[in-house]
């Protein structure tokens, strides 16, 4: 019912000269927390070196494993720091602050976070290496 309701919207919309434009749902939670890092994180976070104006996923995934034994806990830190940052909470370290600044609060809502924050726990490459 659902598909026939949005293929007579799309078709009445076309038959009208407005544009239209389908997104496709994403399919699971990494596919839900990728989009939302590609449209809330992505124009300051790379994905890997180098540096866009704020320190690469690969990094803070790096940081965050040396800092944390579980996933749970990082992730917990992460969703806190997001809404809140701070210098003194930053897992980044004074350096990565100096270079970068304080990241502004997320407008996420906190479910959102964790899951933004469990995909880039997931993130880590043991390859990888800070300089």
């Amino acid at each position: 019912m659902k598909n026939s309701i949005t293929a007579v919207m799309m078709t009445l919309a076309l038959l009208s000269g407005l544009s239209v434009s389908v997104h496709a749902r994403p399919e699971n939670e990494n596919d839900v927390a990728a989009e939302l890092f590609e449209r809330h994180c992505r124009a300051c976070h790379s994905k890997q070196p180098p540096p866009k104006t704020a320190p690469p996923v690969q990094g803070i995934a790096s940081h965050y494993r040396k800092a944390f034994s579980s996933k749970e806990a990082a992730v917990r830190h992460m969703v806190r720091f997001m809404q809140q940052p701070d210098a003194e909470s930053s897992i980044l370290g004074e350096q990565a602050v100096t270079r970068f600044g304080l990241m502004p609060v997320m407008s996420l809502n906190t479910e959102e976070l964790r899951r933004v924050a469990a995909w880039l726990w997931d993130q880590y490459d043991p390859a990888f290496t800070c300089k």
